[in-house]
């Protein structure tokens, strides 16, 4: 995250899936089995209400180990390697850290992460200290029981950043970027997916992070109907595709693993020109700091409107008749506590009656520290093993 969303709120949801494999081919662990989802639009699809009861139960709701992995820098193509995990401020992630998030009650964790810092050479190769380094935060997730996400998070970069960075990016009228950001979006998937393919259906690839037009007046938001939204959305539904496809085709697991397929920006308003691919197991993702105006503007008070936001949110999701995933939802700090309660409650309790598990976006800042007030979304001190806010923390994990 680590920058103000401008715009309205960027909405999410959640549900889960998965089925019998091994992982790592360390000793079995029983797993999730549910039923294969597939596509509603196709013949003989299973139903949505049924997965999503499954989901809710077996999946719950999890927490993002943000600011981590995924922090990054701009402006060269050189390798930064493994000193980024603490470059935006947070400690390295230890055994103990995950081993904490678990036994608070969270089921699910989601690692984001950034690659473009960690390429080391034209091809795309990723730095293999850094694919060791996730091997072993995913090891010890799922040793604890979780289920783990894993994605390509920071790599959406502006048209100018291009030449500059490794990345992809979602042009206007630009085919030669257009086809350079598939070439990226391949190369690393082809890696990580290989890399992981034999870990059994705990472990979820998520294909990209909001992705979105970075640095264009529409990066955030635009009027239903848009016509830079639907060309964008065109752009993004061929770049999911690809990868899509890499996974399938990757071998092991992958052939049946669970993959979350974002809309653009991670907002399902923003579904004119977007569709998902055809195929099974898969999940829409989208991210939901519901309302805006609250858990990252202006406003601090907590009030029926906004529950009736929530309310509205909780609707929307409806609408995709398609298993789908809050990735991350959160309130930022504002000296608000007892408000921000409010939120926690009726938040989870919605979440909950729609069966739809939500992820907690946790960055380790917390009211006064922070010169951004959209930026305080910290819950688990990693340093102490602690968490603050915990009642509200509590409203998710109970």
């Amino acid at each position: 995250m680590k920058r103000l969303k401008t715009m309205l709120a960027i909405f999410s949801i959640a549900l889960f899936l998965t089925a019998c494999a091994s992982d790592n081919g360390a000793a079995k662990e029983p797993e999730i089995v549910m039923p294969i989802v597939v596509n509603p639009t196709i013949p003989g699809a299973a139903s949505v209400p049924e997965y999503a009861k499954s989901a809710f139960t077996s999946w719950g709701n999890g927490w993002n180990l943000g600011n981590t992995l995924d922090a990054k820098s701009d402006g060269d193509k050189a390798n930064k390697g493994l000193s980024t995990e603490t470059s935006w401020g947070m400690p390295k992630t230890t055994k103990a850290m995950i081993d904490a998030v678990a036994a608070k009650g969270f089921k699910t964790i989601r690692v984001p992460v950034s690659w473009h810092n960690h390429i080391v050479d034209a091809n795309y190769t990723i730095d293999t200290k850094w694919l060791e380094r996730l091997k072993e935060i995913v090891d010890w997730s799922l040793e604890s029981g979780m289920n783990v996400i894993i994605n390509i998070h920071h790599d959406n970069m502006t048209e100018a950043q291009m030449g500059s960075n490794y990345g992809f990016c979602v042009p206007e009228n630009n085919a030669a970027l257009k086809e350079l950001s598939l070439v990226y979006i391949k190369a690393v998937w082809t890696q990580v997916a290989t890399y992981f393919k034999d870990y059994g259906n705990k472990l979820v690839f998520e294909v990209l992070n909001e992705p979105r037009a970075v640095g264009k007046s529409y990066e955030w938001y635009a009027p239903s109907g848009d016509a830079n939204i639907t060309a964008a959305n065109k752009i993004i539904v061929e770049y999911e595709k690809a990868a899509l496809d890499i996974i399938r085709a990757s071998g092991g697991n992958n052939a049946t693993r669970y993959v979350m397929i974002p809309t653009y920006a991670a907002n399902p308003d923003l579904t004119y020109g977007w569709k998902m691919p055809e195929g099974e197991n898969l999940i829409v993702s989208v991210h939901a700091y519901t309302p805006y105006e609250f858990t990252m503007n202006n406003k601090d008070s907590y009030d029926s409107s906004v529950e009736g936001d929530i309310n509205w949110l909780f609707q929307n999701v409806k609408n995709f008749k398609l298993p789908v995933i809050i990735g991350e939802m959160s309130a930022s700090d504002k000296n608000n506590s007892a408000d921000r309660l409010n939120w926690f409650k009726y938040y989870s309790a919605k979440a909950k009656e729609n069966n739809v598990p939500i992820i907690l976006w946790d960055n380790m800042v917390v009211y006064p520290k922070g010169t951004d007030k959209a930026e305080r979304h910290g819950y688990f001190n990693r340093n102490e093993l602690s968490w603050w806010h915990e009642e509200m923390v509590d409203c998710m994990t109970r």
